[in-house]
């Protein structure tokens, strides 16, 4: 039986081939634990399904990419199998439902975080389950807007014509299955009583509070399988909502909190020290540099 992108990708951090953090360490130590424990179970269907339309329909929109399908990383791979695959028994509705519900993604600037959720919203937006409304978030309209741009952009690629998808100044939608994509930020009004099944708030560490995400968890609150990811760097706002947050996925963490449903997935250095001792411990907070930079080019873009 072949390994799962999340068993490879634990193999390559702990041979040394891949440099990670102790944090991130730590947690894929426990989701390694986790796919021995009878009450999950890991299914990696649908993950697999995603990362196939992904890599192969999902072209992107920059230099030097530009109109190439996205190829991956193993981390990527790990990430999104993680987070499709881990099912968990609900007894109220007698099957089997997705396990995390909230998902924190601490990483660098330039690992193109924003691309892949792109692309995750743009797979659903095609493939996904008929009547969702998606929500792209953030503090400020313009970073909800590069989310939300990026996702029209590979819409359009695979359907230029508007057959099937369609844009306007507010929407994007799939005509066919009722599939909803719109943005909202701190200026957006009536935040609330919304009914969206999906959201992704990019660079929360620019939110002063809670304002925006309790928005969401609110208007998700009746679902039976509510999906919110959270995708950052960190910032500069003391006490800010990324510190709150990160405060309470630190605990879950290294179980101080019990929260089965909570991912924490962190790219972080071990201390400060390193980053000035050892370049090779960038890695631990940006793994794409040696797939897509020179050391010397990240070098001088910091």
């Amino acid at each position: 039986m072949s390994k799962t992108f999340l068993e490879q990708y634990y193999e390559e951090i702990k041979s040394g081939n891949i440099i990670a953090g102790i944090e991130l360490k730590t947690e894929l130590q426990k989701l390694i634990k986790d796919l021995k424990d009878p009450k999950y179970k890991y299914d990696t269907e649908e993950a697999y399904l995603r990362i196939d339309f992904m890599e192969n329909l999902c072209l992107q929109s920059k230099k030097p990419f530009y109109n190439m399908p996205m190829q991956l990383l193993l981390w990527e791979k790990a990430f999104i199998e993680v987070i499709y695959s881990f099912k968990i028994f609900d007894n109220e509705l007698k099957r089997w439902v997705r396990r995390f519900q909230i998902i924190l993604l601490l990483i660098a600037r330039k690992n193109g975080k924003t691309t892949l959720m792109a692309a995750d919203a743009h797979t659903d937006l095609r493939i996904g389950e008929g009547g969702m409304d998606i929500v792209c978030a953030s503090n400020d309209d313009k970073q909800a807007s590069l989310l939300w741009n990026e996702i029209n952009n590979m819409r359009k690629r695979i359907d230029p014509h508007s057959k099937v998808t369609h844009k306007n100044m507010s929407e994007i939608c799939n005509t066919q299955k009722n599939i909803t994509i719109f943005k909202m930020s701190g200026k957006t009004q009536n935040k609330d009583g919304r009914n969206i099944d999906k959201m992704y708030m990019d660079e929360s560490h620019d939110a002063p509070d809670d304002e925006i995400a309790e928005a969401g968890n609110k208007s998700m609150s009746t679902k039976d399988e509510p999906f919110f990811i959270n995708l950052t760097t960190e910032g500069f706002i003391n006490d800010g909502y990324l510190d709150n947050e990160l405060k309470y996925a630190r605990e879950v963490l290294f179980d101080e909190t019990d929260d089965i449903h909570y991912l924490p997935w962190l790219y972080t250095q071990d201390s400060e020290e390193e980053i000035w001792q050892d370049e090779k411990s960038w890695y631990k907070s940006n793994p794409r540099i040696r797939c897509s930079e020179k050391m010397e080019v990240f070098k001088r873009r910091n």
